[in-house]
């Protein structure tokens, strides 16, 4: 069992790792809650439903993702320093 603080650097490190793997993706902006759902499966190994949404939750607790309308997620650039230099040199090429 790990105290609090390590839990949540650990929580926040998997989260970025989850936006990795959407950056890895082509999305740069926005991206839907499915494709939201894959990179989990990819980046975490998981394909149960509740850890799923639980994982979802953590990135927008995390702000890593904010919620824009039904099924469609808005990426928080500022969380992630790298993605910044994708945008600059790449646009989105998945969904607009």
């Amino acid at each position: 069992m790990c105290n609090w603080l390590v839990c949540q650097l650990n929580a926040q490190k998997k989260c970025e790792e989850i936006i990795e793997q959407l950056v890895k993706d082509g999305y740069r902006y926005q991206v839907t809650r499915k494709d939201i759902e894959q990179a989990i499966m990819k980046s975490r190994n998981i394909i149960d439903e509740r850890a799923i949404d639980r994982w979802i939750r953590a990135l927008i607790t995390f702000e890593y993702i904010t919620h824009i309308s039904h099924g469609i997620f808005k990426i928080n650039p500022i969380k992630i320093p790298n993605l910044i230099n994708n945008l600059k040199e790449k646009p989105q090429t998945k969904i607009q």
